[in-house]
């Protein structure tokens, strides 16, 4: 290997690279080699690679992000579902088809993301605490499945529902 790439590595350590021309098996914190030439630099658990490292950039639409949001937000004790904002302060309830329409998504050069949250709740249910769960849950599920990071979780709570009651 020559002395460019040393140094590279060394200045970029997220980065594992393996020059080859048999097999290796590398596991975490050890190094081992198998038919042929191989260097092998240690990548520790917690370390990611940047996805445009390795095969190209990964782009996750907005509209991604707020399905994943919908369906954390509307399993969560207490959300009767998500609303949108009408004339007049009111929030109407939105079907099944439309809940993304209850969410706005904030993307920043696809590493970061904020979004706004309006839902109705249970008539009973604790607002604050049913606001933190839905805080806690959508940024732990944005965080694992999109590997972005999450900023801020803003819930704005449109109305209750009282069960029985008609409009």
């Amino acid at each position: 290997m020559d002395k460019d790439k040393e140094k590279k590595e060394k200045e970029n350590p997220e980065v594992s690279s393996v020059e080859e021309k048999g097999k290796v098996s590398v596991e975490e914190g050890k190094k081992e080699e198998k038919k042929g030439k191989a260097e092998v630099k240690e990548v520790k658990k917690e370390e990611k690679i940047p996805a445009k490292e390795i095969l190209g950039n990964i782009n996750i639409v907005p509209e991604v992000i707020a399905t994943i949001i919908s369906r954390t937000v509307i399993n969560i004790p207490g959300v009767v579902g998500l609303a949108t904002q009408a004339k007049g302060g009111i929030g109407t309830l939105l079907g099944t088809k439309e809940l993304e329409k209850g969410i706005k998504v904030d993307l920043v050069e696809n590493k970061e993301v904020s979004t706004t949250i309006s839902v109705i709740l249970e008539y009973g249910s604790v607002i604050i605490q049913v606001a933190k769960e839905i805080q806690k849950k959508v940024k732990e599920e944005l965080e694992t499945k999109t590997g972005l990071k999450v900023t801020s979780v803003n819930v704005n709570v449109q109305g209750v529902h009282i069960e029985g009651l008609k409009k």
